[in-house]
């Protein structure tokens, strides 16, 4: 991914760029030859464009691996930023909102929106899990660029009760034992386990473990507030870069890698922030 947000956070993705890591965003016609004449098709491209009028530049893509020589599969994800809209904060750490859109030209899903925060001091942005706006979908059957401001309109509204949270978080202060499950907790909801079930019983990692998942990489992340917590917890269960062995497990200690695939990071960030959020 090709970005520059460290000098004014005005570098952004060129069409070019764009075209060159995610190349079926430009499709000119369904993937998929089994759509219904229902289907109209509207291509990521015009999204693009249309976000771009209101300002939203592209930052970041990604899309689905191929699975074969010649398969094609269209599943992709965009994310935008408004270089006009900031998330000040009084301690330094400020962010920017950016808006997250997954699509698929195969005629079998329709646009879909998420909130997304990208920390300054850090290249690691963060989905933050709101279920009326992350379902928020425009259809194939009817796109209208009034219906994508309506959409847009209603993530930038909705920004003050996003910063409502992330100071809740900052003034919420974990105890040790607090801090340790929710890194533990991250462990098992990477793996597609649920914490407090019965299988999360017998996934129990070690103390190497726990410790290394809650090292802060950058001084700006050292503290106990949830915010700080969860960041360092967020950075480390989707970037990797740690290890990780079950407790009393006979099994060598293994690296812990980064998530590769888009779709399964925007789900487990998801999960990580209600997770987090449910100790406010």
């Amino acid at each position: 991914m090709i970005q520059n947000f460290n000098k004014g956070l005005d570098t952004y993705l060129t069409k070019d760029q764009l075209k060159e890591i995610c190349p079926v965003a430009f499709e000119s016609a369904p993937t998929n030859p089994k759509v219904t004449s229902k289907y109209l098709f509207v291509n990521t491209e015009q999204i693009v464009d249309d976000l771009d009028k209101l300002g939203w530049k592209p930052v970041t893509a990604a899309m689905r691996k191929s699975r074969g020589k010649d398969t094609i599969f269209s599943k992709h994800m965009v994310t935008f930023q408004n270089p006009d809209i900031k998330i000040n904060s009084k301690d330094g750490d400020h962010s920017f909102p950016r808006i997250i859109m997954t699509n698929s030209h195969d005629g079998l899903q329709a646009f879909k929106f998420s909130v997304g925060i990208f920390r300054l001091v850090c290249s690691n942005g963060l989905v933050v899990a709101d279920e009326k706006f992350s379902d928020f979908k425009i259809r194939h059957k009817g796109y209208t660029f009034a219906e994508l401001r309506d959409v847009v309109a209603k993530a930038v509204k909705d920004l003050p009760n996003k910063v409502e949270v992330l100071n809740k978080m900052k003034d919420t202060i974990l105890t040790k034992e607090q801090k340790e499950k929710l890194a533990l907790d991250a462990m098992l909801i990477r793996a597609g386990i649920a914490p407090d079930t019965e299988k999360a019983k017998k996934f129990e990692y070690d103390k190497e473990t726990i410790e290394d998942i809650l090292d802060p990489k950058r001084k700006e992340d050292k503290g106990d507030d949830l915010w700080k917590v969860f960041n360092v917890i967020q950075e480390k269960i989707t970037q990797g870069e740690f290890h990780a062995a079950l407790k009393g497990a006979e099994t060598k200690v293994r690296k812990v890698r980064k998530i590769k695939s888009f779709e399964k990071d925007l789900q487990v960030n998801k999960e990580l922030f209600k997770l987090a959020t449910a100790l406010i």
